[in-house]
């Protein structure tokens, strides 16, 4: 008996695993094209294919949906940042792989990348509990690239000036190739976007014959 019961838990535990995988991934579509404040709970549902009572099972609200989503690509592109800064390889190979990594990212889950850089705007308000959550995984990125565009200063690759201001140009690069990779309909080539993005930041920030 103790063994059914086990059973039927297992079962039951995979059912509402694969029933949330299913309502986050349509939640990260629907953010992706309406946006954050854009979307209700209802659109959620209909793309779904759960009722928006059966999503409250799972989810508080819409808030509760969008942090999980949020944090989620968050700590995956935090990793690839703090990653690109340990590198045992010069700054030039270290800028590359981190746009390679990035543009994988970018083609294992769109929708949740592009609902990331869609709430970036918003961010700066910093009023809801959302807004301050997204300012915060923003500064914290920053920061990280910011650290590995002084270390491209020390090694004499980028021209003298602010960290912080190549790091604003190496996110700008990196969420337009987002939006146009996208816009493609993924029917861009990826290895020549990453050539083209490695090729205009060090032509806009590196020190000329070092690049």
């Amino acid at each position: 008996m103790a063994e059914v019961d086990a059973q039927r838990k297992l079962r039951q535990r995979r059912g509402a695993d694969h029933a949330r995988d299913v309502i986050l991934d349509a939640a990260a579509s629907v953010f992706a094209q309406k946006g954050y404040y854009g979307t209700t709970m209802d659109d959620v549902a209909a793309a779904s294919g759960y009722s928006p009572a059966a999503i409250y099972k799972y989810f508080k609200n819409k808030d509760d949906l969008f942090s999980r989503l949020w944090t989620a690509m968050a700590d995956k592109l935090q990793a690839i940042f703090d990653e690109s800064v340990r590198l045992p390889m010069p700054f030039a190979m270290r800028l590359r792989w981190l746009v390679v990594r990035a543009s994988q990212l970018l083609e294992t889950s769109p929708n949740l990348l592009v609902a990331f850089i869609a709430q970036r705007p918003y961010a700066a308000r910093a009023r809801s509990a959302v807004e301050k959550q997204a300012l915060r995984h923003y500064r914290n990125h920053q920061a990280r690239i910011a650290e590995l565009m002084q270390k491209g200063i020390e090694e004499g690759v980028l021209r003298e000036g602010g960290a912080q201001e190549y790091s604003l140009l190496l996110i700008g690069l990196l969420y337009e190739f987002a939006h146009r990779w996208v816009m493609e309909d993924g029917r861009m080539d990826v290895g020549e976007a990453v050539d083209r993005i490695v090729d205009l930041f060090l032509r806009g920030a590196g020190r000329a014959g070092r690049c």
